[in-house]
């Protein structure tokens, strides 16, 4: 009691210097905006800089750390005591009140045991004893409890955590970082990474947190604008929008593929719902070998020897004007052997170029035309009419090369001021040209992809081209800029999507995050990460794998891993949390709706909040929906119309459920899932790793093989 007395002393010690930095930041506030009212920029600069310091303090005061270590440094024999928080506050001195959890030492206390210890500083490597390492339970301001720990990855430690309903897991996830994961957050900003994260191993949780850890030390390097966090879906964008601001991250630019290609091409696109194509899919439509070969780096092999010709062809002879040469094929082929920029781009600077010289060389040009005809000229007699007519010509070739020299140029490069979707077109047309494999219907493709391109209506299998045709044309338009890109669910990616994305953020690392298992788009997606290894990064990359989940009770996880195993894949480790068995039982559309009904009111009892009914797709989703609302059982459904969700009891389909979690889960009409098919296993295995706490799983005529003997737990 004595030691939680003094814990609570210097919280309350801690909460008061905030307290007083928070008054000083309010007086600066007022003083900046009395003082420079002149300097509306330096005002506004001061300002942001002032109110978000303030915004922090004002948020973090009730919890301003959740753990502590003392260090004693076996250089100097110092003793370091550090209070580890979200964000590092300093006195106005400049001595830490808290410590950032992204700070070098901090990864003491996610890493290191009790005893010798070492972590990595700017210095170098800072050795010494790691005396305590103390992990605190902070509420409503408050220090209810804290327990000295030996190593933070601990599943006890995670249960309290973890046994949390799913809109407050995220809360004091910071305290929670395993050592597996802070590896990876840590990792250096110039190395690819990708992760392969079994379901509920806190994939976008770790991805998050290595935004916010590489932006805080590389602030002196890198601005904050030149990350970037590439997600699946508009769901995925408005949850990140939430979590990164309580990581200190601000102005990181958070996109999702399909927003990449809008912005990017500048042309007005519809794109073909992935949902809508695997529903069909689902309800019997056969799998276009197309949209697997779209995806490859074949198809890229193409264009690249596509757009080798239409470079060749730009530089077609000398420039001239009236059988003068303005400019030889040498003048061009060195602007045109800069690869680092578009066609286009290259067009453009080798255009400013020509005007300026035609400038300068416009007499020298004007006497060497005139020379040609001079001789002639001077033997004619005065009066002669043909005399009049040379120096007509001299003089209008004068004005043609002042005058009228973008003409000129545009006439020259006529044939090539092309837009993504012309070149596209043009490669269609010859695609017999560049595409040698006998196993694709080209004449289909052809088809295909002329009409998408008339409609403006296309597959996801079509956007890298798009994007890489773009790319030739116009160069990055400011991607190259960014240092570093995050990809979430990057299972779902083809290798020339990755590809592309490599080609446009050119100056970037990657990392990349992802869980093969949950491959639900396998035909125009990657099968291994080796793949993309040695096909896009050339062997530069590390593969690293997340394998134990923290979502799910020990039950549920056993329960999918009878799945997984059907189709392949290994077990994942669970926390050791445990809780009910798996319930399952007989279900028809008859009685669905009172058998629902009475689990739901069972879920609310134990104080669920976030109820989820998972359908195989969307049309079962529809007809059960129907059934509920004669029982009058409120849901919320969600839809490719309506993907937003905001807790509560919902119905929704398999795929659809990708990327969320809920307290409690009920498949529906689980034999429905067909378990030769192994799309249908992975939406299975997608929905089943929904739940946290409890799954129930039905079915109407006869359990699945794979799970007949969850029925005799």
């Amino acid at each position: 009691m004595e030691v939680l007395e003094e814990e609570r002393k210097k919280l309350a010690m801690i909460q008061q210097q905030y307290r007083d930095l928070i008054s000083y930041y309010n007086e600066k506030i007022k003083t900046i905006t009395r003082d420079y009212k002149n300097d509306p920029f330096m005002q506004a600069n001061l300002l942001e800089q002032s109110t978000s310091k303030l915004q922090l303090l004002e948020k973090t005061i009730n919890t301003p750390f959740f753990g502590r270590i003392d260090f004693l440094h076996e250089e100097d024999d110092a003793d370091t005591v550090c209070y580890i928080g979200k964000v590092g506050v300093l006195d106005h001195q400049g001595n830490p009140i808290t410590v950032d959890w992204r700070a070098p030492i901090s990864t003491l206390y996610y890493d290191s045991n009790i005893g010798y210890a070492e972590y990595c500083a700017p210095e170098g490597i800072v050795k010494g004893n790691l005396k305590l390492k103390r992990q605190f339970n902070i509420e409503g301001g408050k220090l209810k409890s804290f327990q000295d720990v030996d190593t933070v990855s601990n599943d006890e430690l995670l249960k309290p955590y973890l046994s949390t309903s799913a809109d407050n897991r995220l809360k004091n996830i910071v305290a929670t970082i395993q050592s597996e994961q802070n590896a990876i957050i840590r990792k250096s900003l110039y190395a690819n990474l990708i992760i392969q994260g079994t379901a509920g191993s806190g994939k976008t949780t770790v991805a998050l947190h290595r935004t916010s850890y590489l932006i805080y030390n590389e602030q002196k390097n890198f601005k904050e604008n030149q990350f970037i966090v590439i997600g699946p879906n508009a769901y995925f964008m408005d949850y990140i929008s939430s979590v990164l601001p309580d990581l200190d991250v601000h102005s990181v630019t958070e996109t999702t593929f399909l927003n990449i290609v809008n912005n990017y091409l500048g042309e007005k696109i519809k794109i073909i719902d992935q949902n809508a194509r695997l529903e069909e899919i689902l309800n019997g439509k056969q799998i276009d070998p197309q949209i697997t070969f779209k995806s490859s780096l074949k198809y890229k092999k193409a264009i690249d020897l596509f757009m080798d010709h239409i470079e060749k062809d730009i530089i077609h002879g000398p420039i001239t004007l009236r059988n003068m040469v303005l400019f030889t094929e040498d003048d061009m082929r060195r602007f045109f052997e800069k690869k680092s920029l578009g066609i286009l781009q290259r067009m453009n600077e080798f255009i400013k170029y020509a005007k300026k010289d035609l400038k300068k060389r416009s007499d020298a040009l004007k006497d060497a035309y005139w020379q040609q005809y001079r001789d002639e000229y001077l033997a004619l007699p005065l009066d002669s009419l043909r005399r009049k007519e040379i120096l007509d010509d001299t003089s209008s070739f004068d004005q043609d090369v002042t005058k009228n020299v973008d003409s000129i140029l545009k006439e020259y490069f006529k044939d090539y001021q092309l837009k993504p979707l012309t070149l596209y077109q043009l490669f269609i047309l010859h695609i017999k040209q560049y595409v040698t494999d006998e196993d694709c219907d080209l004449e289909k493709i052809k088809a295909d992809t002329l009409k998408a391109i008339q409609t403006k209506t296309f597959g996801y299998e079509d956007l890298p081209a798009l994007i890489y045709l773009n790319l030739k044309l116009n160069g990055y338009q400011g991607y190259d800029e960014y240092i570093h890109v995050v990809i979430d669910e990057a299972q779902d990616y083809g290798l020339f999507h990755f590809q592309v994305l490599k080609d446009l953020f050119k100056n970037s690392t990657f990392s990349i995050f992802g869980d093969l298992a949950q491959s639900i788009y396998s035909y125009q997606s990657i099968h291994n990460w080796e793949s993309v290894i040695c096909d896009v990064f050339d062997e530069k990359a590390e593969l690293l794998k997340l394998e134990k989940s923290y979502r799910t009770t020990a039950e549920i996880m056993d329960a999918a891993n009878l799945v997984s195993k059907w189709f392949g894949f290994g077990d994942a480790k669970a926390v050791l949390r445990h809780g009910n068995p798996v319930h399952v039982y007989q279900m028809d559309l008859e009685n669905a709706g009172c058998k629902i009904q009475e689990r739901i009111g069972k879920f609310l009892e134990s104080g669920f909040h976030s109820i989820a009914i998972i359908c195989k797709d969307e049309k079962e989703a529809e007809a059960l929906s129907k059934v509920l609302k004669i029982s009058q059982v409120e849901h919320h459904v969600i839809s490719s119309k309506n993907a937003k969700y905001d807790g509560g009891i919902c119905l929704v389909s398999s795929y659809l459920a990708k990327g969320l979690e809920f307290d409690a889960v009920i498949i529906y009409d689980v034999d429905r899932y067909d378990v030769k098919s192994e799309l249908d296993m992975k939406l299975l295995y997608v929905a089943m790793t929904r739940a946290l706490h409890e799954l129930d799983v039905t079915y109407q005529k006869e359990l699945i093989y794979p799970l007949v003997s969850l029925n005799r737990k």
